[in-house]
């Protein structure tokens, strides 16, 4: 294992004229975010030991110290970072160019572009922690309203720029049922037939969407 913040091993006089490249510290912490995310998922919040991500991502047990300052601050830095993908992939297909005729469609795919077991167990063991541990409730909170803004000005976005399309309905109520649509079919998916987010998304779209 590697630890970017160890120092290097003067080693033999030969060693010394070839130094050994740190990695970057950026990587490090991204390795570990995304160490801290599969970890986290596997094994739970409260179980999972720093060491366990800290293997997991190619370092010693000092690489998270010396880039988190505690357990909570990991946690919080991957819940951030895992809305942060969230938002970045709805946002690199929903575009203003996306037409009334093609908004369902391209719904379906930014809802069911990725297998998303993964991210809801991450998700479903953050919220957990979060109701075991009150101090990181607002934390959960925080990031879980930073997605749904993110979604609220998405549709926002999209709306002001297709003026010919009635939503049917206030636009906050709108996103937020997005939200609640894709989360639920995740949440039931084993015991659904077969039925995507992605289509159970676009059909609540092709449902409420009219021309004015």
């Amino acid at each position: 294992m590697t630890d970017a913040t160890d120092p290097v091993d003067p080693g033999t006089s030969e060693d010394r004229t070839t130094p050994v490249p740190r990695t970057p510290r950026s990587e490090v912490r991204e390795r570990l975010l995304a160490a801290g995310s599969r970890v986290f998922a596997e094994q739970g919040v409260h179980e999972a030991r720093l060491d366990a991500v800290a293997a997991a991502a190619g370092f010693s047990k000092g690489a998270v110290y010396s880039n988190f300052s505690s357990k909570e601050d990991l946690v919080a830095q991957v819940m951030q970072r895992a809305t942060s993908m969230v938002l970045a992939s709805l946002q690199e297909l929903i575009g203003l160019d996306v037409s009334a005729a093609d908004i369902s469609d391209v719904v379906r795919a930014a809802f069911g572009r990725h297998d998303q077991s993964a991210q809801f167990a991450l998700l479903s063991e953050l919220r957990a922690y979060a109701m075991r541990h009150p101090e990181f409730m607002p934390e959960f909170v925080r990031q879980r309203r930073t997605l749904q803004d993110g979604v609220r000005e998405l549709v926002h976005t999209w709306f002001a720029a297709h003026p010919e399309v009635d939503p049917g309905m206030p636009l906050d109520t709108f996103a937020t049922i997005l939200i609640a649509t894709n989360s639920g079919m995740v949440f039931d998916a084993p015991a659904l037939d077969g039925m995507h987010p992605g289509d159970a998304v676009a059909t609540v779209v092709e449902a409420v969407l009219r021309p004015r």
